[in-house]
C-alpha cells in the first residue's frame, strides 16, 4: 500500500523561462511596456513596466528586462506533459501609454521602473504590441539551457498602412533554463507524433467561402483506445501560403503571425506520395493562385510505448489512417446547445483514407501523402480504417445525416478532390537495425579459413618460385656480404643461413625438376638439368642487375577483360570446362577484384551450381563490402534460397550504400512483393519512380560489363531506359535470376500488355531457361507487332540451334546477318554460322564468316574454326598463322593443338609435331581427346574422300572405318551419346 502511494506521490519539475532584454522598439512618446508569459490560456506571470524612450537611435538600444517566471510541470501526469508537447510558451508584450508628456528621455532603465510606480492606472491605456511563441521541445529532448531571439509579431495580420516589415519589428531576448533531473527515465519508450493537415484541393462548388471547415483524425497515447485530434479554422483562399511555415493547432485562434511554427511545410513534392489513379504536376498546382481549404495546422503529441505499439499494430492491419472533415455555414457564437444542433444538422461530412504503411518500414520516420476525398459513410470507413467512434462527437441520425455509398469527391472540373497531409515521428516506429545486422553478417562470413601448403601443379610456377629463391640468396649474400671471405663464410654457418639457403634451394630445384623433366631418362640427363638449372639461375640474377624484377607485393597485373567474353562465348558453345577455366584464369590473374568473383558466381548459377555461387559472392563481398553487384547476387542467392531475413538484409545494405539506385529498389520491391511485405512494397516502388524521374538512372552505377554491356545472345535494345521494370529485368536477366525477372516482366505486362519489349525479353527469359519453344512463341509474337528486326531473328536462330534445328537456325542467321541497320559484331551469330557451314564442308562460306567474326572479335574459337576452313582448303600458311593466333590467345585449348598436330605431320615437321603432342598431353583432355591423336599418328587416308582432313603420307590396302572428332560439347539422347558437331576421319582395323 505504501509502494502505491509513492509511485502515485506527483514528481514535479521546473522551468525557469527568462525574458532577458528587448530591442528594436520605438515609440513615439515615452510609453511603459510589460510582459505576460502564458502557457495554454494559464497566466504564468506579468512583469512590471518598463519605461520605452521615445525616437529612433542608432544602433538601437537594448532594454534590460530580466523578467522571469517558472513553468510547473508534473512528469508524470499525462496531461501536463501533453500539454508542453502541443502547445508553445506565448509571450505577449503590452504597452501603457501615458496621457501625459514626460519630456525627460534620457533616464536609466532603473529610474524608468521606479517612475512607472507612482503612474495612476486612470493615467493610462492598455495596447498590445505583439506575440511571440517560444518552444519547450528541446528541453525535453535533453537540453539544459535553451537562448532565443524571437521576432515580437503584430497582434494582427494587417496589408495596409499600419503593416510593419519583419526587420523593424521588435527583437525579444529569452532564455529557458532547465537544471532539474531527467524528464523521461531512460528505460521509458518515449516518442513524439507531427500531425499536419494542410490543404484541401479542387474544392467543389459548395465549398463556399463563409462555411467554416473542420478536420479531424485520431491517435494513440498511451492506452489501447485511440483520442480524437481536431483541426479548426480552416479556411477558404483563392492565394497559394507564400511563407509554407506549419501553424500550432492550439494556437488557431490567434491572428497574429506568432502562431507560426519553426517548421516549414515540405516543398520537395516530388517525393510525394500520390494515392490518386492520375498523374500531374503537384509542385505547379501548389504555385497556382486558385482556391483551397487551407489549414497548415500542426499537432504535436507525445506517444508512449503503448501509443506506438498500438499505431504500429493499427498500420500493419490497415494500412490506412482516417481522417474525416466537416464543413457547415459558418456564424456567431451560440448562447445555447439548442442552437449547435441546428447548426450541426447543416453540416456536410467527408473522410478520406491516408496510407501511412511506410511508417512501419525500418527507419522511416516521416510520410507525405495525397489522399483522394470520399462523401461519408460510416461503414466504408470502418472497414478500411477500422474506425468505429465518431471524430466530431456528433452522431448521424441526430445530425440528419443521408448516409449513402462512399463515393470519391470530384470537382466541377472533373478533378479529384484531394488533401495534403504530412504524419512524422521523432523516432521511427520500426528501428533500423541494418548497419547492426549487416556488420553482424559479415563479420559471420569472415570466419577464419585453414590456410594450407600450396602444391605446385605447374613449369611456370615452379620455375617463379626457383628464380624468387636465387633473388633471395643473391640478397642474402649481398647484404651480409665482408671484406673478407673466411669471415663471411663463417657468419653464414654460425647463424645458420647457409643451411637455410641450402635446404629451401633443394626444395625449390626438385620441385621445378619434377615440373620439367617428364619424358623418360636419357643419357645426356644429368648435363641438361645442369644447363637447365644454371641458365635459370642467370635469368634471374640478370633481372636483378638490370633492375627489370618487380618486388612480390607489386600490383597484381590487371584482370584481362577479354577472358569474361572468351568464357561466355564458350558457355553459348556449350564448353563449359572452358568457360570454367577462363573464369578461374581472371581470378587468378587478381584475387582482389570482386566483380571477378561475382561474374564467376553468375556463371555458377548459369550451371545450377548455386552454392559454389554463394561463396563466390562471399568473397567478393569480403574484398569489397560496398560491392553493388556482389550484394546484390547474394541477397537475391538467398531469396530463392528462401532465407528471406538475410536476404534482406543485404538487398536494403544495395539501397543504403546507392541510394539512387534504380534497379536496387526495385529488386527490393519485387522482394517485398514475393513476400507480401505490404510496408515496403510501395514504398520501394516510389523511391525507384523518384529516382527515375529525377535522372538518377545512372547515378549510382558503376559502370562494368554486368551492368553495361550486351550479352552475346541478346540485346538491350528494346529496353526501354525510362521505365523501371524493363532496366530491372534486364539486368536480372544477366545476373541470371529469371523468377524475379519473371516478376518485373509481370508486372510491366500489367502496365503495357504484350508489347513488342515485353515479348522480347519474355523470349529472352524462356531461352536462358532452355525452353525454346516457348521462347519461339514468344518471339513469332513480337515479329509480327514489330516487324524485320536483327535481334529477334538471331535470337530466334539460338533458339533453333539449341533444338538441334541447323537449317532453320542458319536461315534466321543469315537474315540477321545481312540486315543493313546490325551491329559491326554480331559474334554468336557469325560463330554458330561457321561452325555449321564447316560441318557441312561449305569452307569457303565458313572461312568467310570465322573471318568477319575475327575482325571485330577474335577469340581462339573464331581463330580455330578460320585454321581449320583454311587447313581444309590447303592453304597451310594461311591455317598455320590461324591456328598460331588461337593458339596465343588459349594455349590450352586441346583442339588448337590437335589440329596443330595435324598440320605439322601433315607438312612432314616431326621436332613440331613432338612439342605440340606434349603440349595436348599437359592439357586436360577428355580420353577421346587423346584417342583422337592417336589415330591422328597413325591414319592414312583416301585422296578421293570429299572430307579428307590432310595430305596423306602413304598409300596402304588396310581397311578403315569413320569415326568423329569432336568440336562441339556432347549431348544425350535415348541412352547414347552424340556430338553437335564432327569431322570424319578414317582408322585402321585392330
Amino acid at each position: 500500500m505504501e509502494e502505491s502511494l509513492i509511485q502515485d506521490e506527483p514528481i514535479k519539475r521546473t522551468i525557469k523561462i527568462v525574458v532577458d532584454s528587448i530591442e528594436n522598439i520605438t515609440v513615439k512618446e515615452e510609453t511603459g511596456i510589460s510582459f505576460i508569459v502564458i502557457h495554454n490560456d494559464v497566466v504564468l506571470g506579468e512583469s512590471t513596466p518598463l519605461i520605452i524612450d521615445p525616437g529612433f537611435k542608432e544602433p538601437p538600444q537594448i532594454y534590460d528586462v530580466n523578467f522571469g517566471v517558472e513553468f510547473l510541470f508534473i512528469v508524470n501526469d499525462r496531461n501536463s506533459m501533453d500539454r508542453i508537447v502541443s502547445t508553445p510558451i506565448l509571450i505577449k508584450v503590452i504597452s501603457d501609454v501615458q496621457d501625459q508628456h514626460m519630456s525627460d528621455s534620457g533616464r536609466s532603465v532603473t529610474e524608468s521602473k521606479q517612475k512607472v510606480a507612482v503612474i495612476f492606472p486612470q493615467q493610462i491605456s492598455t495596447n498590445v504590441i505583439g506575440f511571440c511563441t517560444l518552444d519547450l521541445m528541446p528541453i525535453l529532448l535533453g537540453e539544459k539551457l535553451l537562448v532565443e531571439r524571437l521576432i515580437v509579431q503584430m497582434p494582427h495580420l494587417s496589408f495596409d498602412g499600419n503593416a510593419v516589415s519583419w526587420q523593424n519589428l521588435p527583437l525579444l531576448n529569452a532564455t529557458v533554463i532547465y537544471d532539474g533531473g531527467e524528464i523521461f527515465p531512460s528505460q521509458a519508450e518515449i516518442n513524439f507524433l507531427s500531425v499536419t493537415v494542410e490543404s484541401i484541393y479542387n474544392p467543389p462548388i459548395f465549398f463556399t467561402e463563409d462555411a467554416d471547415y473542420k478536420g479531424g483524425t485520431i491517435i494513440y497515447v498511451d492506452n489501447e483506445l485511440p483520442e480524437n485530434v481536431i483541426f479548426e479554422d480552416g479556411k477558404w483562399t483563392k492565394y497559394r501560403d507564400l511563407e509554407r511555415t506549419k501553424r500550432w493547432r492550439s494556437l488557431s485562434k490567434l491572428k497574429s503571425r506568432a502562431r507560426l511554427s519553426k517548421w516549414k511545410l515540405d516543398y520537395d513534392y516530388a517525393h510525394i506520395k500520390n494515392m490518386l489513379d492520375v498523374e500531374f504536376d503537384l509542385q505547379k498546382k501548389i504555385c497556382q493562385d486558385e482556391p483551397r481549404i487551407e489549414w497548415n495546422f500542426m499537432n504535436r503529441s507525445i506517444l508512449r510505448d503503448v501509443g506506438s505499439e498500438m499505431m504500429k499494430k493499427h498500420l500493419v492491419k490497415y494500412k490506412y489512417w482516417p481522417f474525416k472533415f466537416m464543413v457547415s455555414k459558418k456564424s456567431a457564437e451560440k448562447s445555447n446547445l439548442k442552437q449547435n444542433e441546428e447548426e450541426l444538422s447543416k453540416c456536410q461530412l467527408f473522410q478520406c483514407y491516408v496510407d501511412l504503411s511506410e511508417l512501419v518500414f525500418p527507419g522511416i520516420k516521416s510520410t507525405h501523402v495525397i489522399a483522394q476525398l470520399y462523401t461519408y459513410d460510416a461503414s466504408s470507413i470502418a472497414e478500411k480504417t477500422g474506425l468505429e467512434k465518431d471524430i466530431f462527437y456528433t452522431e448521424s441520425k441526430k445530425m440528419g445525416i443521408e448516409i449513402t455509398q462512399s463515393t470519391p469527391l470530384i470537382s466541377e472540373t472533373g478533378e479529384p478532390v484531394f488533401v495534403i497531409i504530412e504524419v512524422e515521428l521523432f523516432y521511427p516506429l520500426v528501428p533500423c537495425r541494418l548497419e547492426n545486422d549487416f556488420s553482424d553478417i559479415i563479420e559471420e562470413m569472415m570466419k577464419p579459413k585453414v590456410t594450407k601448403s600450396h602444391y605446385v601443379y605447374s613449369l611456370d610456377l615452379a620455375e617463379q618460385q626457383y628464380a624468387t629463391c636465387i633473388r633471395k640468396i643473391v640478397e642474402i649474400i649481398t647484404e651480409s656480404y665482408r671484406d673478407e671471405l673466411t669471415c663471411f663464410t663463417q657468419y653464414l654457418y654460425k647463424t645458420g643461413t647457409y643451411l637455410n639457403i641450402r635446404s629451401t634451394l633443394k626444395l625449390k630445384v626438385i620441385t621445378l625438376l619434377d615440373q620439367k623433366f617428364k619424358t623418360n631418362l636419357n643419357t645426356n640427363f644429368v648435363a641438361s638439368v645442369y644447363t637447365y638449372l644454371v641458365e635459370q639461375m642467370h635469368l634471374a640474377i640478370n633481372k636483378i642487375v638490370e633492375s627489370r624484377l618487380e618486388d612480390d607485393d607489386s600490383p597484381s597485373i590487371a584482370i584481362p577483360k577479354k577472358l569474361f567474353f572468351y568464357a561466355e562465348e564458350a558457355y553459348e558453345l556449350g564448353h563449359v570446362d572452358d568457360a570454367r577455366r577462363h573464369y578461374q584464369a581472371a581470378i587468378a590473374a587478381d584475387k582482389n577484384d570482386a566483380e571477378a568473383w561475382t561474374k564467376y558466381a553468375i556463371f555458377l548459377l548459369k550451371i545450377s551450381d548455386a552454392e559454389r555461387a554463394r561463396e563466390s559472392c562471399r568473397e567478393a563481398i569480403l574484398l569489397n563490402k560496398r560491392d553493388k553487384f556482389a550484394l546484390l547476387t547474394f541477397g537475391l542467392i538467398l531469396a530463392e534460397d528462401q532465407s528471406y531475413r538475410e536476404a534482406e538484409i543485404f538487398l536494403r545494405a544495395v539501397t543504403d550504400f546507392y541510394p539512387r539506385f534504380v534497379e536496387g529498389w526495385i529488386i527490393l520491391h519485387l522482394f517485398y512483393t514475393r513476400t507480401n511485405y505490404s510496408p515496403g512494397i510501395d514504398f520501394a516502388l516510389r523511391i525507384a519512380e523518384e529516382c527515375m524521374r529525377n535522372g538518377d538512372l545512372d547515378a549510382d552505377k558503376k559502370e562494368t560489363e554486368i551492368s553495361s554491356k550486351d550479352p552475346l545472345a541478346w540485346t538491350m535494345i528494346h529496353c526501354p531506359r525510362d521505365n523501371v521494370f524493363m532496366i530491372t529485368a534486364t539486368l536480372l536477366l544477366k545476373l541470371h535470376f529469371c523468377d524475379f525477372a519473371d516478376l518485373a516482366l509481370e508486372k510491366e505486362m500489367s502496365r503495357a500488355g504484350r508489347s513488342t519489349h515485353v515479348l522480347y525479353y519474355l523470349a529472352v527469359r524462356c531461352y536462358l531457361s532452355k525452353q525454346y519453344e516457348e521462347a519461339l512463341l514468344h518471339l513469332k509474337e513480337a515479329k509480327s507487332i514489330y516487324g524485320l528486326d536483327y535481334s529477334i531473328d538471331s535470337l530466334m536462330g539460338h533458339c533453333h540451334f539449341q533444338e538441334g534445328n541447323f537449317a532453320d537456325a542458319i536461315h534466321y542467321y543469315e537474315f540477321a546477318n545481312s540486315m543493313f541497320n546490325r551491329p559491326d559484331d554480331l559474334h554468336l551469330v557469325q560463330t554458330r554460322m561457321g561452325l555449321y557451314y564447316e560441318n557441312a564442308g561449305d569452307y569457303e562460306c565458313g572461312l568467310k564468316v570465322f573471318l568477319t567474326a575475327c575482325r571485330t572479335s577474335p577469340t581462339a574459337e573464331t581463330w580455330l574454326g578460320a585454321g581449320i576452313a583454311f587447313f581444309e582448303l590447303q592453304r597451310f600458311t594461311e591455317a598455320e598463322a590461324a591456328l598460331s593466333e588461337a593458339n596465343q590467345i588459349d594455349n590450352r585449348n586441346a583442339i588448337v593443338w590437335k589440329y596443330l598436330c595435324l598440320l605439322n605431320m601433315s607438312l612432314q615437321r616431326d621436332d613440331e609435331f613432338a612439342q605440340c603432342y606434349e603440349q595436348i598431353a599437359q592439357c586436360i583432355l577428355v580420353v577421346l581427346c587423346l584417342l583422337d591423336v592417336a589415330i591422328f599418328t597413325m591414319v592414312s587416308c583416301n585422296e578421293s574422300s570429299s572430307a579428307m582432313r590432310h595430305l596423306a603420307l602413304k598409300k596402304d590396302d588396310v581397311p578403315r572405318v569413320k569415326i568423329k572428332v569432336f568440336r562441339g560439347p556432347t549431348q544425350e539422347e535415348n541412352d547414347e551419346y552424340f556430338a553437335t558437331w564432327g569431322y570424319w576421319i578414317q582408322q585402321p582395323s585392330r
